[in-house]
């Protein structure tokens, strides 16, 4: 039984080298095509989905026309972070525009500082007392900070977000 055995460790051996070689070209093959980003895409467009991009001036213009559809705004840029899951950002012509984030989005603890540029992807909504009550509630933005809040008649529901840095 022991020269059995043997026979068969030499007679399988060059084929596990193989199916090493192989499964090694596969794994790298994967890794090639999934770091790849298609020509003219940037990784901000690709994480978003392939989501319209909305021009700063329509948005700015009438944000309701956007309302409960998924586009991507770009570049906005941080006004301040007003509590853990709220921000208000400076587009062109609309100072203080409120953001809040989802859950999935909250739960990456991010850190905000004024001044940083995003490219952001979610939903118009419609913002009225009952809605910053609830949010204030449950602790998304500080009580203090409500009335930079209370003036705007929509937010942004951001459901993905990204980083733009210079360059």
């Amino acid at each position: 039984m022991r020269n059995v055995l043997g026979k068969l460790t030499t007679s399988t051996g060059p084929w596990m080298a193989v199916a090493v070689v192989l499964v090694a070209g596969f794994m790298y093959w994967l890794y090639a095509a999934s770091s790849t980003v298609g020509p003219g895409a940037t990784p901000a467009d690709t994480v978003a989905g392939g989501l319209p991009r909305v021009a700063d001036t329509t948005f700015v213009k009438d944000p309701t026309q956007f309302s409960r559809e998924r586009v991507l705004l770009s570049p906005v840029t941080v006004a301040e972070q007003i509590g853990r899951a709220a921000l208000t950002v400076d587009l062109p012509g609309l100072a203080g525009y409120p953001l809040i984030l989802e859950r999935t989005v909250v739960e990456q603890e991010i850190t905000f500082v004024s001044g940083d540029d995003l490219v952001v992807a979610g939903q118009v909504y419609a913002l009225n007392d009952s809605l910053l009550a609830v949010y204030a509630q449950r602790g998304f933005f500080e009580l203090a900070n409500r009335e930079k809040l209370e003036g705007q008649a929509t937010f942004f529901l951001v459901d993905s977000l990204d980083f733009l840095f210079p360059g």
